[in-house]
């Protein structure tokens, strides 16, 4: 299934790059034909400029000509005189024509000037306008000598032969003609040039766009051998991390920067009997409260994090792991991504479980022991002084307890002191914690707070625990009573020797009265019983 899927997906990409190659060969050849038909429209406007201008020095020729005739009409001395006045204003007209005609062929020269590509067209250009100067000293000769033999009846400037009908073969009038001629010759010659230059241009482009696409065309192709070639090395690497994935034996998975899961290795099968669910919170497997989602990702920002914690296998029961927590680099400020990475250390613990148990509780009792004691204690006094609470030390001690072992025995001696341990931690729950420091001793750890007259009747409570019947090795009765002294902290001591040293006065001066009491440290005690010596070290 994975394969047919990979499968698609390169399919998909040929597909795609495919499309990107025949929409981009589109495009050139669509910008190829658009470049053509913009030179064609441009040649075409160019060839209606010169056969705008050609038709201009054509008018031109045809008015001096028409100029050149009513001029000998208007010398035949047999023409009416009304008919003379005719011809003299068509003569006028056309005077005026042919001045028009060489003046618009000028401007149109100007708006010609953004077709020049070269320096041959350039230099065309200059000679038409060449022409136009040269054709302005013959017309003006002749039309000054024309108009000096019409007010005078002699030509103004030189001799002329007495019948004046040849003036259209006069020299003034050939050579402005043969100015006009040349002028319409170098516009034909100004477009041929103009033309070629263009078709040279042009041919330069399509060459140009030509090479473009072509290596286009083996980009794409490059690119798409090269995503070929990517995507079988990443089949290859995903193909190699399952393997990793699925032969270790340490747990990983991989959630997202809200804890959802994206990836967890099949190992989980063999451990838990389940593979976690992708797209499950990972709080929905793990048990402690401190590897809270939004706490993890606050401590793990920057550097790995190693968490001891705890997932429920398939049968119930919690499994301990310790578990790498390392952030997925990205691009962004919150990593996008969390590993973890977990081994097994469910004996581990065990062992470390039995190890803390054995080291401070009670073996015959389990409730804390003498070290317990002594490590509770300083946790309490070592607070700053706004934060250390008002506390108690009682010191308790069985009466008669000695007696007890010699008449029943020590394992009936012992079955009294668990069943005293087990009522004894019931009875300060909540208030403070027992101990056992000694063979039949023990000590409470009382947090008055804000309520420390309720002391007295803990005190009694305590009391009252231990004077009744007991009942051991299988239904012997015994009776015992408890003393107990008291030194409040920090009036009666700082240091947890100065407090038992207290607490040890005050129980000595109960056992002196004959048990069954309770006494609070009070300084004449030191003074009162100076043999008391404090071994509780």
């Amino acid at each position: 299934m994975a394969g047919f899927t990979e499968a698609k997906t390169t399919r998909k990409l040929i597909i795609m790059f495919a499309a990107i190659t025949i929409l981009l060969i589109g495009v050139s050849i669509g910008s190829l034909l658009y470049l053509n038909h913009t030179i064609n429209r441009f040649s075409a406007t160019l060839y209606e400029d010169i056969n705008r201008n050609t038709g201009l020095i054509r008018n031109a020729e045809r008015d001096l000509n028409q100029a050149s005739i009513a001029l000998q009409m208007i010398l035949n001395p047999s023409l009416p005189e009304a008919q003379r006045s005719d011809f003299r204003r068509e003569f006028d007209n056309n005077l005026m024509g042919t001045e028009q005609n060489v003046e618009d062929i000028r401007l149109k020269l100007d708006s010609m000037e953004p077709y020049q590509r070269g320096k041959k067209s350039e230099k065309l250009l200059a000679d038409i306008r060449q022409e136009l100067a040269s054709f302005e000293g013959p017309f003006g000769e002749w039309r000054a000598d024309a108009q000096a033999l019409l007010l005078t009846g002699r030509p103004k400037s030189g001799e002329v032969p007495e019948n004046f009908s040849s003036a259209p073969d006069s020299v003034q009038l050939k050579q402005a003609l043969l100015n006009l001629n040349r002028s319409e010759e170098l516009l034909g010659s100004y477009a041929e040039q103009v033309i070629a230059d263009f078709q040279s241009r042009k041919s330069s482009v399509f060459a140009l766009y030509s090479l473009i696409l072509f290596m286009l065309v083996l980009l794409i192709i490059y690119l798409g051998r090269r995503i070929l070639s990517l995507q079988t090395e990443m089949r290859e690497e995903q193909a190699l991390y399952q393997l990793i994935g699925e032969t270790m034996s340490d747990f990983i998975l991989l959630t997202d920067a809200n804890g959802l899961i994206l990836y967890a290795s099949p190992s989980h099968f063999a451990g838990f009997g389940y593979i976690p669910q992708k797209g499950d919170p990972l709080s929905l497997y793990i048990r402690e409260p401190e590897i809270a989602w939004a706490k993890l990702k606050s401590v793990v920002q920057a550097t790995p994090k190693m968490a001891e914690l705890r997932m429920r296998s398939s049968e119930g029961h919690w499994i301990w792991l310790e578990t790498r927590v390392s952030p997925v680099k990205s691009s962004l400020p919150i990593p996008a991504r969390f590993m973890l990475v977990s081994r097994e250390i469910t004996q581990r613990k065990q062992y470390e479980e039995r190890l803390h148990k054995l080291a401070f509780y009670d073996h015959l009792t389990s409730i804390p022991n003498r070290a317990h004691f002594k490590m509770y204690m300083e946790n309490l006094i070592s607070h700053p002084d706004d934060r250390r609470q008002k506390l108690a030390l009682a010191l308790l001690d069985c009466d008669r307890f000695k007696q007890l072992n010699d008449t029943l025995g020590h394992l009936a001696g012992d079955e009294f002191l668990q069943l005293l341990s087990r009522e004894l931690q019931q009875a300060v729950k909540g208030l403070g914690q027992a101990f056992r420091i000694g063979g039949d001793e023990f000590a409470v750890v009382l947090h008055l707070g804000s309520v420390p007259e309720k002391m007295d009747e803990i005190l009694d409570r305590l009391l009252q625990l231990f004077n009744k019947s007991w009942s051991v090795n299988n239904g012997s009765s015994f009776r015992t009573s408890a003393s107990i002294g008291v030194a409040l902290y920090p009036q009666h001591g700082k240091t947890i020797n100065e407090l038992l040293r207290a607490a040890d006065l005050a129980m000595y001066r109960s056992k002196s009265h004959g048990g069954n009491e309770a006494n609070l440290y009070v300084k004449g005690m030191d003074e009162e019983y100076p043999e008391q010596e404090d071994t509780r070290h």
